[in-house]
Protein backbone atom coordinates (compact mmCIF):
# COMPACT_ATOMS: atom_id res chain seq x y z
CA UNK A 1 0.00 0.00 0.00
CA UNK A 2 1.62 3.11 -1.15
CA UNK A 3 2.11 5.55 1.71
CA UNK A 4 1.94 9.63 0.70
CA UNK A 5 2.24 12.63 3.10
CA UNK A 6 -0.79 14.02 4.76
CA UNK A 7 0.60 17.11 5.41
CA UNK A 8 3.96 19.72 5.46
CA UNK A 9 4.40 18.93 9.19
CA UNK A 10 5.72 15.30 9.93
CA UNK A 11 4.22 13.57 12.53
CA UNK A 12 6.29 13.12 15.80
CA UNK A 13 4.31 12.56 18.10
CA UNK A 14 3.34 8.74 19.19
CA UNK A 15 -0.30 7.58 20.99
CA UNK A 16 -0.24 4.49 21.92
CA UNK A 17 -3.62 2.12 22.00
CA UNK A 18 -4.45 -0.82 23.39
CA UNK A 19 -7.10 -3.29 21.25
CA UNK A 20 -8.27 -6.59 21.40
CA UNK A 21 -7.47 -9.23 18.45
CA UNK A 22 -10.78 -8.67 16.89
CA UNK A 23 -10.27 -4.57 17.19
CA UNK A 24 -7.40 -4.66 16.02
CA UNK A 25 -8.65 -7.52 12.58
CA UNK A 26 -11.42 -4.86 12.53
CA UNK A 27 -9.39 -1.88 12.07
CA UNK A 28 -6.95 -4.09 9.15
CA UNK A 29 -9.59 -4.67 7.08
CA UNK A 30 -11.02 -1.22 6.98
CA UNK A 31 -7.80 0.54 6.42
CA UNK A 32 -6.96 -2.46 3.75
CA UNK A 33 -10.39 -1.02 1.88
CA UNK A 34 -9.80 2.35 2.16
CA UNK A 35 -6.14 1.36 0.79
CA UNK A 36 -4.24 3.22 3.81
CA UNK A 37 -2.18 2.39 6.80
CA UNK A 38 -4.20 2.05 10.09
CA UNK A 39 -2.32 4.67 12.02
CA UNK A 40 -4.10 6.95 8.70
CA UNK A 41 -7.44 5.17 9.68
CA UNK A 42 -7.45 5.89 13.29
CA UNK A 43 -6.31 9.64 12.58
CA UNK A 44 -8.79 10.18 10.14
CA UNK A 45 -11.88 9.00 11.96
CA UNK A 46 -10.42 10.26 14.59
CA UNK A 47 -10.39 14.00 13.57
CA UNK A 48 -13.91 13.18 11.44
CA UNK A 49 -12.03 13.27 8.55
CA UNK A 50 -13.99 11.12 5.51
CA UNK A 51 -11.90 7.53 5.27
CA UNK A 52 -13.26 6.90 1.59
CA UNK A 53 -12.86 2.94 0.34
CA UNK A 54 -10.45 2.48 -2.64
CA UNK A 55 -12.80 0.23 -4.21
CA UNK A 56 -15.33 3.22 -4.60
CA UNK A 57 -12.68 5.08 -6.40
CA UNK A 58 -11.49 2.43 -8.62
CA UNK A 59 -15.28 1.76 -9.37
CA UNK A 60 -15.95 5.58 -10.05
CA UNK A 61 -13.01 5.61 -12.57
CA UNK A 62 -14.06 2.72 -14.24
CA UNK A 63 -17.98 3.76 -14.30
CA UNK A 64 -16.64 7.07 -15.69
CA UNK A 65 -14.64 4.92 -18.34
CA UNK A 66 -17.71 2.89 -19.60
CA UNK A 67 -19.43 6.56 -19.82
CA UNK A 68 -17.25 7.83 -22.31
CA UNK A 69 -17.29 4.66 -24.39
CA UNK A 70 -21.15 4.72 -24.24
CA UNK A 71 -20.66 8.54 -25.43
CA UNK A 72 -18.66 7.05 -28.06
CA UNK A 73 -21.11 4.85 -29.33
CA UNK A 74 -23.85 7.32 -29.31
CA UNK A 75 -21.64 9.62 -32.17
CA UNK A 76 -21.13 6.11 -33.62
CA UNK A 77 -24.88 5.32 -33.73
CA UNK A 78 -26.33 8.86 -34.74
CA UNK A 79 -27.49 7.13 -37.77
CA UNK A 80 -29.41 4.76 -36.11
CA UNK A 81 -32.42 6.34 -34.11
CA UNK A 82 -33.82 3.12 -32.48
CA UNK A 83 -30.39 2.88 -30.27
CA UNK A 84 -29.67 6.52 -29.41
CA UNK A 85 -32.59 6.56 -26.99
CA UNK A 86 -31.44 3.50 -25.29
CA UNK A 87 -27.31 4.88 -25.57
CA UNK A 88 -28.92 7.80 -23.43
CA UNK A 89 -30.54 6.55 -21.10
CA UNK A 90 -27.49 3.98 -20.48
CA UNK A 91 -25.71 7.31 -19.98
CA UNK A 92 -28.07 8.98 -17.88
CA UNK A 93 -28.02 6.08 -15.26
CA UNK A 94 -24.39 5.62 -15.35
CA UNK A 95 -24.20 9.59 -14.41
CA UNK A 96 -26.60 8.54 -11.68
CA UNK A 97 -24.51 5.80 -10.51
CA UNK A 98 -20.94 8.05 -10.41
CA UNK A 99 -22.94 10.45 -7.83
CA UNK A 100 -24.44 8.18 -5.61
CA UNK A 101 -20.86 6.60 -5.22
CA UNK A 102 -19.36 9.68 -5.29
CA UNK A 103 -21.13 10.86 -2.15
Amino acid sequence: MPFRPRSKEAANSRFELRLTRSERAELEEAADIGGISISELVRRRALGRPVHAAADLTTIRELRRLGGLQKHAINKLLTKPETTGECIATIKALREAIERLAQ
